[in-house]
């Protein structure tokens, strides 16, 4: 299982990194590359009127503003990035939505708040992810369901480039590891699937960079696609 390391990217870093992408408009494009696999993960989780839903991670609100806001009981999105969270908040309308910093493998929360919890592609940069999958089971409502976004895993052939073209270290996972974490962390009802992506850029439009090399690199990236996660915390017995 990973664990923490020195070497692993502090909760300043991811900070002050994703401060950098907030304020170069990255936050949207973020949220446009990764909407279609959301909006797959979503469909799955049964989220309802009467839903109370962490976004852990959530960059710009992007879900819960967008997506899922107008639907559900109240939301809260958290992230380190307070930049992240300033954006978040100012494009807020809905008084039942709250955004905060904070980190998500220590949060302010009390034991079973949400009936929901789902973190885009923020995963993988948490140093412990074990630890902050046991801290979202804490805080989940029995019965309660958790998804996962993740495009950097072993699974996904450009993985080994991103990992070298970040300045932030992260976990690449694959799906087995990541399903042994959620079942070691406590949750049950574990899935997995890949989402290949749509919408990719034809040859003669594609710009080569750190992240994707060449045309093969990107087209294997879109093929295997995102790593959707589920998974629940156990209801108690009916009495």
């Amino acid at each position: 299982m990973p664990q923490q390391s020195s070497s692993f990217s502090s909760a300043h870093d991811v900070a002050t990194e994703f401060d950098q992408w907030a304020q170069s408009g990255r936050g949207d494009r973020m949220a446009d590359g990764h909407r279609y696999a959301t909006e797959q993960l979503l469909e799955g989780l049964a989220i309802a009127s009467d839903s109370v839903v962490l976004d852990a991670g959530c960059g710009i609100g992007w879900v819960l503003n967008d997506l899922i806001g107008e639907h559900i009981a109240s939301g809260v999105g958290i992230d380190l990035s307070a930049e992240m969270i300033d954006i978040a908040s100012s494009r807020c309308t809905l008084p039942h939505l709250k955004f905060a910093v904070s980190n998500s493998a220590q949060t302010p929360f009390e034991a079973n708040r949400f009936s929901h919890i789902v973190s885009i592609e923020s995963s993988y940069y948490v140093p412990d992810p074990l630890e902050t999958l046991r801290e979202w089971l804490r805080i989940t409502q029995p019965g309660g369901r958790l998804g996962l976004v993740i495009d950097l895993y072993q699974d996904n052939p450009a993985s080994p480039y991103w990992v070298e073209a970040l300045s932030l270290t992260a976990h690449n996972l694959s799906v087995s590891q990541w399903r042994s974490l959620l079942l070691s962390a406590g949750w049950t009802q574990v899935g997995d699937r890949q989402v290949p992506l749509p919408g990719q850029i034809k040859p003669d439009a594609f710009i080569p960079s750190p992240y994707f090399p060449n045309y093969d690199i990107y087209r294997s990236y879109c093929d295997a696609g995102s790593l959707l996660l589920t998974a629940q915390k156990l209801a108690p017995p009916s009495e």
